[in-house]
C-alpha cells in the first residue's frame, strides 16, 4: 500500500488491501471527529464481486447482535510497528476470541500520528467479526449494500423527488410502524414518540435528520423489537426525555405575568438517549 492512487486504482488489490484502506480511513475519520460514512465495501475482482463489513460494519453488526464485549487488551511496542491484542466475549453465549493487528508506525515516509489506535481498532475488529453470527452479518451487509444503491440513484437524479425516502429512513419507519402498538399500550403515543425522536437528535423536523440519524434510529428500534428488556429500556429513555421537556415548559416565564418557578432537579437523558453500542475501551 505504498503508492497512493487518485481516482483509478494502478493495480488490483486484495480485499484485504482494500479493508485496510477503508479501515485506515474510518478510525481517521473517527479520531478527528467527522462522520463514518462506509460501513460496507464493494469491488469487483477476477471477474466477481467481493463484499465484506469494514471496522464501522463490524461494530453496527456488534451493536444489533447485543452482548458482546471486549475483556481483554494488551499492546506492544516494537521498533517499526505497534502490535495489540484484544480478547472479545459473548455474553449470551459465553464464547471468547482474539484478534490482532499489527500496525506500521509510517505510512511512506511520513510518520502515522494514529498508528497505534488503528492497531486498537483493527484489533478489536478481528476479534468481535469471529463471534457475529453469520445471519447479522448479512443483515447489515445487505442493508447498506441497498443503501448505497440508493444513493447513488438518488445523485444521478438531481431533480428526484427531495421527499423521496432512503433506505434508512423507510428501515426506520417501518419499525415504528411495528412497534406503534407496543408503545401505545405502554402509554407512549406517535406524537410521544416523534418527539422523542427530535429531541434525541437535536432536530425540529423529521425533514432536519441525516442518513446517519435514520440509521441510528433503525438500529435503536431494531433492539428494542428484539427483546423484552431493551424495549423497557427503549421506553424509559422516551419517558425521561418526555418529562424533561414537561418540566421545559413548566419553567418557562410568562411574558405577560411575571412568575416564580422555583427550581427543579432534572434528571440529566445524555446517557440514556444514546444507543446501546458494543463496550469498547478504546
Amino acid at each position: 500500500m505504498s503508492e497512493e492512487t487518485a481516482g483509478k486504482e494502478l493495480a488490483p488489490l486484495t480485499e484485504f488491501e482494500v479493508l485496510e484502506q477503508v479501515d485506515d480511513q474510518a478510525i481517521v475519520q473517527m479520531m478527528t471527529g467527522q462522520a463514518i460514512k462506509d460501513y460496507v465495501y464493494s469491488f469487483k475482482q477476477g471477474g466477481k464481486t467481493v463484499e465484506g463489513l469494514t471496522l464501522a460494519g463490524i461494530n453496527e453488526a456488534a451493536n444489533r447482535r447485543g452482548g458482546i464485549e471486549v475483556e481483554s487488551l494488551e499492546f506492544e511496542e516494537r521498533e517499526k510497528t505497534w502490535l495489540a491484542i484484544v480478547k472479545a466475549t459473548d455474553t449470551i453465549t459465553g464464547s471468547s476470541r482474539f484478534g490482532a493487528s499489527e500496525q506500521s508506525k509510517t505510512m511512506g515516509s511520513r510518520t502515522d500520528p494514529h498508528a497505534f489506535t488503528k492497531a486498537i481498532h483493527k484489533a478489536q475488529r478481528n476479534a468481535i467479526k469471529q463471534l457475529l453470527p453469520v445471519p447479522i452479518i448479512k443483515e447489515v451487509l445487505n442493508f447498506y449494500l441497498h443503501r448505497q444503491h440508493e444513493t447513488k440513484h438518488v445523485s444521478v437524479s438531481n431533480n428526484a423527488n427531495a421527499e423521496q425516502l432512503g433506505s434508512a429512513q423507510k428501515a426506520a419507519f417501518a419499525l415504528a410502524t411495528k412497534l406503534k402498538d407496543k408503545l401505545e399500550q405502554q402509554g407512549i403515543s406517535q406524537e410521544n414518540f416523534w418527539s422523542y425522536v427530535k429531541t434525541r437528535f437535536g432536530v425540529e423536523s423529521r425533514n432536519q435528520m441525516s442518513e446517519v440519524d435514520w440509521t441510528t434510529l433503525a438500529a435503536e428500534l431494531t433492539a428494542a423489537s428484539s427483546k423484552k428488556e431493551l424495549f423497557q429500556e427503549f421506553i424509559k429513555k422516551i419517558r425521561q426525555i418526555e418529562t424533561a421537556i414537561q418540566e421545559s415548559e413548566v419553567t418557562k416565564p410568562d411574558n405577560t405575568e411575571p412568575v416564580i418557578v422555583e427550581a427543579m432537579p432534572t434528571e440529566p437523558v445524555q446517557s440514556e438517549a444514546t444507543d446501546r453500542s458494543t463496550v469498547l475501551p478504546f
